[in-house]
């Protein structure tokens, strides 16, 4: 039988601040490289639950997307996690299954936290399926 080995990775997210939380989980991530196939982040997981959503956005192509790539492949695992994202003026909070071939698969939050008040500051996903990369 075939076992699949996941980690979940829980950690103590520094407010609004994507490059802190990324150096926080290369030092988290290092002892899991060949030790795991998945490795499942928080939602979130660059700045926290922030509504500070359009001056944390990034883009598909920004630093953390690209973070994401790189530790899928020298952790030689599938990573994934949500992060803001900025894509034809709307703001999503996307979850992204990173591939360490580099494909990625994702998916816009399509029910928002309204007792968050999520609704107000992101834009919901509209597709069944989510998108590849």
């Amino acid at each position: 039988m075939d076992l699949i080995r996941i980690s979940l990775v829980q950690f103590d997210v520094v407010w609004e601040s994507p490059v802190s939380n990324r150096m926080k989980l290369d030092q988290l991530l290092e002892p899991l490289t060949g030790q795991t196939d998945l490795i499942l982040l928080p939602e979130m997981f660059t700045t926290g639950f922030s509504m500070n959503a359009s001056d944390l956005a990034e883009s598909m192509e920004g630093e953390s997307v690209n973070w994401m790539l790189s530790c899928a492949k020298k952790c030689h695992s599938a990573i994934a996690g949500s992060l803001i994202i900025k894509e034809n003026d709307q703001l999503y909070n996307r979850f992204l299954f990173v591939m360490p071939s580099g494909q990625i698969e994702c998916y816009d939050k399509k029910h928002l936290f309204s007792m968050g008040d999520e609704h107000h500051y992101f834009d919901c996903g509209n597709k069944k399926s989510g998108c590849q990369i």
